[in-house]
């Protein structure tokens, strides 16, 4: 039981992690403009953090990813610190939703300016940087998110028996 309370915290720790990453990049970019390094991880390693970036900017909210990250990750904590695990199962289960989200916007704007027709629209699959951090954003959050489902079937059948 144990072990699975651990393994929620991977969804939204790796979520923030990866997140901050990308944010404390951009913003270190917008303070020196003239650093090669930090162009290179802000347009290719952390590209789809900075695509996604731009669709929130549509409704303009700075630093809604940071934030939203952030707190998951403190009702997490909260939770596992109070040992209340609800809380810690809902901040699992969210991270895998801003997960998808952060992957869909960066997929949404790969394909906004791309004509479409009824049956012939192309399908675009991720490669390099972006397809490492999808896979690093989906599989830690699909595992946290399969683990707070698991310990609750489990806390289930110890209350049935």
């Amino acid at each position: 039981m144990q072990r699975l309370t651990r393994l929620q915290l991977i969804g939204p720790l790796v979520l923030f992690l990866t997140v901050g990453a990308a944010d404390v990049t951009a913003y270190a970019l917008a303070e020196v403009p003239t650093s090669a390094s930090l162009w290179f991880l802000n347009q290719e390693v952390f590209a789809i953090f900075r695509k996604s970036r731009m669709v929130l900017e549509l409704w303009d909210l700075p630093l809604a990813q940071l934030a939203v990250a952030a707190l998951l990750l403190s009702i997490a904590l909260a939770g596992m610190m109070l040992r209340r695990y609800l809380l810690l199962a809902l901040s699992s289960n969210l991270s895998l939703l801003c997960a998808g989200i952060i992957v869909y916007s960066s997929h949404y704007w790969n394909n906004v300016s791309k004509i479409q027709a009824a049956s012939l629209v192309a399908v675009q699959v991720p490669t390099g940087t972006d397809l490492y951090f999808f896979t690093l954003l989906l599989v830690g959050s699909l595992m946290s998110f399969v683990a707070s489902h698991c310990w609750y079937f489990l806390l289930l059948r110890q209350r049935a028996q």
